[in-house]
């Protein structure tokens, strides 16, 4: 009998075998006899390097691995750097507030919710008279075309006098919701610059009267379109070719998002569909349905909002305790790390050295960008899921992954959705289905959000110099610039991912900080002792 031979080991297609030979096949291979051979192949076919560009993709998880812990080394090496030469700076926070203050903020944040309940009560006034001006034109259409005895005149008199009615009726809502939004943000911006010294205190009075103010426009808009369908009888269906006009079926898709709900489900066919409110006007007019609009992570107003089933402890508390960790740590980096660099930059300033002025701004980016990003996770993420999961409230989008942007224009549309949802539905769509140029309304938008910048900013600094303005007006002319390139390398281009990090976090937002600060500094500090020089 002859001895079997083994069978020869599969050959991949680069000449050499699929996996390394095993202690077994050696042995095998011993057992046999065969002698090795040198002559074996080993360069078979035309092959890339890895890193070259004609390459199939690669993993380069590693690297980022490596990057993460070269970050990671020197953030710590700059902790021990910090606590050296300042030792801990950080103290209790409010500790520094007056008591003035706390109670002019605890004020204003209390009677805030007033402005909320004076455009509650407006409309239900506004149901008790669009219910007699509904049968009022009802009646009207109905003698108009049923009876033939009355003057034709007379009938069209009549038609007129009804309109006149409603339009005056409508007019009398949206001044009276007009001189409610204007004092809603009024108030707050006067006790922000007058009444409150501390920045921060300020900054959150005017940030809750923004809210409301956006709130209560939204509210008042839509129930006004609510009650004139109401009083004229439309139906519903009139309103379904704005589906359209919103592009509700592919506008997370070409932001970048995707449209996956909480559920783990995919939104294209719900999104393809036209929402149906649960609750029709005037039944939307009840004070729970008021209250639950107030707190919900939304600034546009509707009857009904896609709701949960269940509400989930963990996923709750898990967000509570993320705000509260980032609220620490912010805090933390604005005392013992920004503070520092911020001091050490006026003599700078002073003398005109823009040498040292870029080298401070530079060194802050990195404390304001670790700041602005846990700014958004606080607010935008846990914030907004916390109330979200607490509301039963489905609709979460509350950001796309604005990271990736490649363009400044770009980020603007993805990183705050109830803010560009607002002004989309608000502000450009009534401007562009008006007759309006679609440029001419995104100008006005951007001078509307520069506005409002200064005022959140400005006010509660007690500056109103036009940086915040300006720094938000100004991109204008940067998106114009990088429109081109995003024509010419996509949407997804990290050539104009890199443009909008360097121009908008790590170059834009430390030159404000800086400049607000040393107009702070100069206004409000006269001792120049206290100003801690570089070691």
């Amino acid at each position: 009998m002859t001895r079997e031979e083994p069978a020869p080991r599969s050959i991949g297609s680069a000449g050499l075998p699929d996996i390394p030979p095993t202690v077994e096949d050696l042995t095998q291979s011993k057992k046999n006899g065969a002698a090795y051979r040198h002559t074996f192949p080993v360069h078979t076919k035309s092959v890339p390097s890895p890193l070259s560009k004609e390459a199939p993709p690669e993993n380069y998880r590693g690297f980022v691995n490596l990057g993460m812990l070269l970050l990671f080394g020197n953030n710590v090496r700059l902790i021990i750097e910090n606590y050296k030469k300042y030792g801990l700076l950080i103290s209790l926070p409010g500790s520094q507030m007056s008591k003035d203050d706390w109670q002019w903020t605890f004020l204003a944040h209390v009677l805030l919710p007033l402005n909320v309940i004076v455009s509650f009560q407006f409309e239900r006034w506004a149901v008790k008279s669009a219910m007699g001006l509904r049968k009022r034109f009802a009646d009207t259409s109905a003698a108009s075309s049923a009876s033939n005895d009355v003057d034709p005149k007379q009938r069209l008199k009549e038609a007129r006098k009804a309109e006149a009615s409603i339009k005056a009726f409508q007019q009398l809502l949206g001044w009276l919701h007009t001189i409610n939004v204007i004092v809603i943000i009024s108030w707050p911006s006067y006790m922000a610059y007058y009444l409150i010294f501390h920045p921060f205190l300020a900054f959150t009075v005017l940030i809750n009267g923004t809210l409301q103010f956006f709130k209560m426009t939204s509210y008042a808009l839509v129930q006004q379109d609510l009650r004139a369908a109401y009083i004229y009888d439309e139906p519903t269906d009139t309103f379904h070719h704005l589906t359209k006009v919103h592009g509700q079926s592919t506008s997370a898709g070409r932001n970048g998002g995707n449209n996956t709900n909480i559920d783990g489900n995919t939104n294209d066919t719900i999104r393809d569909e036209v929402y149906q409110y649960d609750i029709q006007y005037p039944h939307n007019v009840k004070f729970l349905n008021m209250a639950y609009y107030w707190l919900a992570p939304t600034l546009c107003y509707q009857p009904s909002y896609p709701r949960t089933q269940v509400f989930r402890k963990s996923f709750f508390f898990k967000r509570l305790a993320e705000a509260i960790t980032c609220l620490g740590m912010m805090y933390f980096l604005a005392g013992q790390y920004a503070t520092p660099t911020l001091q050490n930059s006026i003599r700078a300033i002073d003398q005109l050295d823009f040498g040292t002025v870029l080298e401070r701004i530079l060194k802050l980016s990195t404390t304001s960008v670790l700041i602005w990003l846990l700014m958004f996770y606080t607010v935008f993420h846990a914030i907004c899921n916390a109330l979200a999961e607490m509301l039963y409230f489905g609709d979460r989008c509350f950001y796309l992954a604005w990271w990736n942007a490649g363009s400044v224009a770009m980020y603007w549309r993805l990183w705050n959705k109830p803010i560009y949802t607002f002004f989309k539905r608000h502000v450009y769509l009534p401007m562009v289905t008006s007759g309006m140029s679609p440029l001419t309304a995104s100008l006005i938008i951007f001078t509307i959000s520069a506005i409002m910048h200064e005022v959140v900013i400005g006010l509660p600094t007690h500056m109103i110099y036009g940086y915040a303005f300006a720094g938000m007006f100004f991109q204008i002319p940067l998106i114009a610039l990088t429109r081109p390139l995003e024509k010419w390398r996509g949407t997804g281009t990290g050539l104009g991912n890199m443009i909008f990090w360097v121009s908008f976090t790590i170059v834009g937002q430390p030159a404000c900080a800086l400049l607000y600060y040393y107009h702070w500094t100069k206004r409000h500090i006269d001792d120049s002792a206290n100003i801690l020089t570089v070691k």
